[in-house]
């Protein structure tokens, strides 16, 4: 018990002599040693401590880019989707607005539809419309597009649809007067692509490029005075009775989308 105590206090004094040399600063050399050593050997410990800390700050920052990039492109992608929807509707607008000026000049009875379809072989050129008998298209009826241009007429009909034949079809023939001097007349024909033909015109008439083909009335079921679209290329041969026009359609007949369907036409009476 009493070496117990001896040991306690002699712990006591070393101590309070510590203590009282760190107060006179007599171990401040030392203490610095110390304190340098310890630094020394924990630089390693807080240097790998920041780099996990940096490394998760940066691995942050790169989900974070990501997820901006992302979202980016979804903006991007939207932004073509709305750009391509604006187009094709100011386009649609615009085809409607030129079908309605035509129609609220001319006394025709006409019903709109969309192109859901179209065949193009050898043997053909013909689209498909959303609209059919229940609507009241007939066989013959003739289509058109924008300011009154003849694109075909109806080949068939069924009650929801119907087939159209395009003016270049092998098969297509309408009625057609040039509006030169003579008000040549003649036959439009398909068959020559894109493009179509007017056959039988007067030898001894003169027709040039520019002029303008419209319809002649002499067709069933097709008005005069729709436009067809400009003579492009005159061929005539002197031993020939007829000569030929390479005609130039004013519609782009490879991109039909909306058409009218003109289903009556009404003669005005004089008086």
């Amino acid at each position: 018990m009493v070496q117990k105590r001896k040991t306690f206090f002699a712990i006591l004094i070393i101590i309070g002599f510590v203590i009282g040399l760190h107060i006179l600063r007599v171990l401040t050399p030392i203490e610095n040693i110390f304190s340098s050593i310890l630094q020394w050997t924990s630089r390693p410990f807080n240097s790998f401590a920041a780099y996990l800390h940096t490394r998760k700050e940066v691995n942050t920052d790169i989900d974070q880019m990501i997820q901006e990039i992302l979202s980016l492109k979804q903006s991007f992608k939207q932004n073509e989707v709305d750009a391509v929807a604006l187009r094709l509707l100011k386009e649609e607008n615009e085809e409607l607005r030129k079908q309605l000026t035509f129609f609220s000049s001319h006394n025709f009875e006409h019903i709109g539809a969309d192109v859901i379809g179209r065949t193009v072989d050898p043997l053909g050129t013909t689209i498909i419309i959303n609209r059919g008998i229940q609507d009241g298209i007939s066989k013959d009826n003739p289509v058109v597009v924008g300011n009154g241009i003849l694109i075909g007429s109806i080949l068939k009909v069924d009650k929801h649809s119907s087939i159209v034949r395009l003016i270049n079809d092998n098969n297509s023939k309408i009625g057609a007067t040039i509006m030169n001097n003579e008000k040549s007349i003649g036959l439009i024909e398909g068959g020559y692509g894109l493009g179509v033909r007017m056959n039988f015109i007067p030898q001894n008439e003169i027709i040039s490029p520019g002029d303008t083909v419209i319809t002649s009335g002499l067709t069933t079921g097709v008005p005069r005075g729709l436009i067809i679209g400009k003579v492009e290329v005159v061929e005539k041969h002197p031993y020939e009775p007829f000569q030929q026009a390479v005609i130039n359609s004013t519609a782009d007949l490879a991109h039909i989308t909306a058409v009218s369907v003109i289903t009556q036409v009404f003669i005005e009476s004089e008086g």
